[in-house]
């Protein structure tokens, strides 16, 4: 790096020199000073960290959920199990939306959609392992999954919780830029990768989940919701939200 006392010995030429036409003359100290402060600023620009999505209106946002998927219909709900609410959980997540399905013949399904335009240092997408712990509801097992859309797949996991006395089988991806991180120390991982080579990414929590008990549970329940979920996403909801 260029050294302040090295740039004064460059050149003892007073700094109000002036051309023998009255022209000012720019000598090298104060041009080098000049590049140096320039090529400091050009390089912040291009490093810093910069948002690569751009935050969904609340209201855009619910607008894309759909609200009939196959044989389910959605209706609000608070039996979903959702983060803590502290100030940091306040701030993880731009959009949050819970709904149920229900149909004639069909389990219902818990969903949450938990987005955010921006990942960045500890604001970051909260899984499952932890939230329902949190809540009171202890994690029973855990397993890497993998779900298939049309010609493509992603990575998720499949995990049963204690909900009291009831089995709660839970199916989720995360989505991180344009990957999907299968535990938390890859997902620290990816954030920090993407930041680094193109900017915060956005991320993304989709889980849906049911109770074993139901009559009509099957264990492929949760990846026919999925599938038909997806298969009823527009698909600027596909491309933005749910798989990036």
């Amino acid at each position: 790096m260029l050294k302040l006392e090295d740039v004064m010995k460059l050149d003892e030429t007073p700094s109000a020199a002036i051309e023998a036409d009255g022209t000012p003359v720019i000598d090298r100290r104060s041009l080098l000073v000049g590049l140096s402060l320039v090529g400091g600023a050009v390089f912040s620009h291009l490093v810093a960290p910069r948002a690569k999505a751009a935050a969904i209106p609340e209201r855009e946002f619910q607008g894309l959920i759909p609200a009939k998927v196959g044989g389910w219909t959605s209706r609000k709900s608070n039996e979903v199990v959702l983060p803590a609410e502290d100030d940091l959980e306040a701030k993880l997540y731009e959009n949050l939306e819970t709904r149920i399905y229900e149909g004639p013949g069909l389990p219902s399904i818990m969903m949450l959609i938990a987005y955010s335009s921006v990942q960045e240092n500890d604001v970051q997408v909260h899984r499952p392992e932890v939230c329902y712990p949190v809540a009171g509801y202890p994690i029973l097992a855990a397993e890497s999954a993998v779900i298939e859309f049309g010609s493509g797949k992603i990575d998720a996991r499949e995990l049963v919780a204690d909900r009291g006395g009831l089995r709660e089988r839970i199916l989720y991806w995360v989505r991180v830029g344009d990957e999907f991180p299968v535990g938390w120390s890859e997902q620290r991982l990816t954030m920090a990768k993407k930041t680094l080579l193109v900017g915060f990414p956005d991320g993304l929590l989709f889980r849906v989940s049911a109770l074993e008990d139901d009559s009509n549970y099957t264990p492929q329940s949760l990846r026919i919701f999925v599938k038909a979920f997806y298969e009823s996403s527009s698909e600027a909801f596909k491309k933005k939200v749910l798989l990036g």
